[in-house]
């Protein structure tokens, strides 16, 4: 039997959209505002965790197995750090 493969990688703390054709919504705990991924980027996002084509909703509690507040994301090629304490600005781009 075809079983479909989720449109993402988890390794350690770092979630890696593996499919350029799908978006991740990071559903974050509710205090914070939820995380869109996609191959253009990272960002944060007022949507609810609605059923849309094209979109997996992932839940952060379910994934990491309890609240975490820090990981990384990869998305088009590009690592993004999440830290979702910094309420400002909780995403940045990683620079080597």
């Amino acid at each position: 039997m075809y079983q479909q493969e989720e449109p993402y990688r988890i390794t350690g703390n770092t979630i890696t959209l593996i499919d350029d054709n799908k978006q991740l919504l990071l559903v974050t705990p509710e205090r914070f505002q939820n995380i869109l991924v996609s191959r253009y980027g990272v960002e944060m996002t007022d949507w609810r965790p609605d059923r849309r084509p094209g979109v997996k909703n992932v839940y952060l509690n379910e994934l990491f197995k309890r609240e975490k507040l820090y990981f990384f994301v990869n998305a088009g090629g590009i690592e993004y750090q999440v830290d979702l304490k910094f309420v400002e600005n909780p995403i940045s781009e990683v620079k080597f």
